[in-house]
């Protein structure tokens, strides 16, 4: 994740912040049937081109593949199938070549979640993924559990020019690393767009028409797919830009469309959607008022806001350089980190509801880190190598930010916001660098689309309109511009989710499956009225800084932490064989009636001191683990709150066994000699534990 953050991040703000193990068996997909051209293009672009014939498809039906992601994912037999389609890389373009674009069907399960039998539907669900520019294995690895398959046979399109459809710059940000790291925020934007004109060359000169890379041939790709698939019409459900894409295919496709569900909203002509600064300042107000009602948040964090933002200008205004041991990702030893990290971390954390928890005490360990400059913990991020679970296709990315409007809305906007909001404006890009984007893309041959093209969708077609009031890049006004459109449209705003709370909540499945029942019939909102709970924040949560000195070490200097791990581990098997003879000789001693000298209780004092090390050691795991459940980004900051009473035994358990290795010393003569011995090591092991914990920061002061 730190790595998306890190990486990914200051990529899709290249032009703009991210709208956010068995072969296939053949037969299990139906043979489609010969589909002829339609008479009619309902496209309204198609029908402004000419009176040519469009080619859907390039070949009737589709190859069976075996799924590229088989040893990744976990599926059983008959549960997913891959295919390839083959349709015109550019339909607005005779004689275009040929491309092949990857599609994944997760087949109905027919059992709900308690493996009870239900009845399969006949109208299958097209996902429609996000981005623009993720590729399919994250959405598979996401949704083949997801609960809508428990009813219908899920279907996921690999997007052209995503993946294994066709990625034509799978280098983007890795190429000439040394080119890419800059010391001045405008220059790190421009090396940006300096990549991003390499990405584009090349796909060129490997013979891609960069110019079919748009929504609208997307949208005409999903249209082939069904006809692929032999399905008269099937459901649409997209979320982020798979929302965008949905409008796109209404336009496109009406007569295969059954209904739609659309969540975490993209207007078709992107109305305000790139005024990232203006909704990021809307999502900090709802968070801080929303930990000012919360007691001992608005207690702990009540100064945090002010302090958060004075660290982004901080950090806008002295960035933070790094010499490390060259290597592939910083090949002449330098890094640097700006103001995007600070900024981008917790906006990103609003996506999930889960994460919402953390994000007031993330947001005071990053200004924490800033206001003291904290060298170790920036080199921790810098040498942490952490991969997400979705990758981005940059070059597709780019064609459609470029002509599909992104990239000139966003120079529109950035004056207004860089005036309103200049913190949060210049941690998500210069100014100049983002007035020159337009510009760029015609450089690169991406000239905009018909505006008329993306006017928004006015139709009769039953669709959920969805999001998540805490979206922080598609909010909720977004979703209530476009509803006047649908004229048999609903929307849904889910109070405590983020960014698509159709796929994340656990209630989302048995939703959508009651919707797409009965499209028209009465909507059952439930889900979004209980399916999600207000957050409750961590605060304050339980500082240390073990996992940042481990990344550091590790990296750094790998004997030194090989040996460290040696002393913590041996010192805690040293602890763990002390409690269990000691309790093994008490319990044996309780069966046989075996008496033993008086010591003054020395026995019961080790016992009870190796208790309380276990206790703490397994406390502190405890809370490890379920600060890693809300998200592991907290780690590196510390662990939830509840961590800091397990703190407490380590100390005690020191106290305790300094007076058991005493009272054992006092009543030696009263101990056999290898009862003596064997407390006496496992105090000293106890204490050895307990050094390592604190050089470690795993005690409570």
């Amino acid at each position: 994740m730190l790595r998306i953050i890190s990486t990914l991040l200051p990529a899709l703000l290249l032009l703009s912040l991210a709208v956010s193990a068995q072969d296939m068996e053949p037969e299990l997909i139906p043979e489609p049937e010969p589909e002829s051209v339609p008479d009619e293009i309902t496209d309204i672009e198609l029908e402004r081109a000419g009176p040519e014939v469009v080619e859907w498809l390039r070949a009737e039906g589709y190859d069976t593949v075996i799924c590229p992601f088989r040893k990744r994912i976990d599926y059983d037999r008959g549960e997913i199938e891959c295919g390839l389609i083959r349709v015109p890389e550019n339909r607005e373009v005779e004689g275009s070549r040929t491309i092949e674009l990857h599609f994944v069907r997760i087949n109905a399960r027919g059992k709900d979640e308690d493996g009870n039998e239900v009845e399969t539907r006949p109208d299958p669900v097209i996902y429609l993924t996000g981005g623009p520019g993720v590729t399919v294995e994250g959405y598979v690895a996401r949704l083949k559990d997801h609960g809508l398959v428990e009813k219908r046979d899920l279907y996921i399109l690999e997007q052209r020019g995503i993946g294994h459809s066709g990625d034509f710059c799978p280098f983007f940000g890795d190429r000439n690393r040394a080119d890419y790291i800059r010391e001045d925020w405008d220059e790190q934007q421009r090396a940006l767009f300096e990549q991003a004109g390499v990405c584009v060359e090349g796909a060129r000169d490997a013979g891609v028409d960069v110019t079919g890379y748009h929504t609208f041939e997307n949208a005409r790709d999903v249209k082939a797919l069904r006809m692929a698939m032999g399905l008269d019409e099937w459901n649409i459900w997209g979320i982020s830009y798979g929302s965008v894409l949905g409008q796109a295919y209404m336009k496109v496709d009406p007569d295969g469309l059954r209904s739609a569900v659309i969540d975490a909203i993209v207007p078709l002509d992107l109305h305000d959607l790139m005024r990232i600064p203006h909704w990021h300042t809307r999502n900090l107000e709802m968070l801080f008022a929303a930990c000012a009602e919360q007691d001992r948040c608005g207690r702990v964090y009540g100064d945090l806001q002010e302090r958060y933002m004075n660290a982004i200008a901080a950090m806008s205004e002295q960035p933070i350089i790094l010499e490390v041991e060259p290597e592939e990702r910083y090949p002449d030893g330098r890094v640097v980190f700006f103001q995007d990290l600070i900024a981008g971390l917790p906006f990103s954390l609003l996506y999930e509801e889960s994460t919402h928890a953390a994000i007031p005490a993330i947001i005071h360990g990053l200004t924490r880190a800033v206001e003291r400059r904290d060298e170790r913990f920036f080199r921790a991020l810098a040498l942490a190598d952490m991969d997400g679970g979705f990758g981005v296709s940059m070059g597709m990315a780019i064609a459609v930010r470029c002509m599909d409007g992104y990239v000139d809305r966003w120079a529109e906007a950035s004056p207004d916001d860089f005036r309103d909001y200049p913190v949060l404006a210049n941690a998500f890009a210069s100014l100049d660098a983002v007035a020159d984007t337009p510009e760029l893309c015609r450089e690169f041959g991406f000239e905009p689309r018909d505006p008329a093209q993306f006017e928004l969708v006015e139709t009769d077609l039953p669709v959920v309109v969805a999001n998540g009031a805490w979206d922080p890049i598609t909010p909720v006004p977004l979703a209530e511009y476009i509803l006047p459109g649908f004229s048999n449209g609903q929307l849904v705003v889910f109070p405590h989710a983020g960014h698509g709370p159709t796929r994340s909540l656990d209630c989302a499945g048995d939703f959508l499956n009651t919707y797409f029942d009965d499209p028209t019939g009465e909507l059952d909102t439930s889900c979004a009225e209980e399916g999600g709970e207000e957050a409750r924040y961590l605060a304050p949560y339980f500082r240390t800084n073990a996992v940042v000195r481990g990344i550091v070490m590790q990296q750094e200097k790998p004997e030194r932490f090989r040996n460290q791990m040696a002393w913590g581990g041996g010192s805690f098997g040293l602890v763990l064989l002390g409690f269990l003879s000691i309790f093994s000789a008490w319990v044996s001693r309780r069966f046989n009636g075996t008496r033993v000298k008086g010591a003054g209780g020395a026995r019961f004092v080790v016992l009870l001191a190796t208790a309380l090390a276990l206790a703490w050691l397994a406390g502190l795991a405890g809370a490890a683990h379920a600060t890693s459940e809300i998200t592991e980004a907290l780690l590196i900051f510390g662990l939830a709150p509840w961590a800091m009473w397990f703190a407490w035994l380590g100390p005690l358990a020191l106290l305790v066994a300094l007076a058991g290795l005493i009272q054992s010393w006092r009543y030696r003569e009263r101990i056999a000699l290898g009862s003596r011995l064997g407390l006496w090591l496992t105090c000293l092991a106890i204490i050895s534990l307990n050094v390592f914990g604190m050089a470690w920061d795993l005690w409570p002061i």
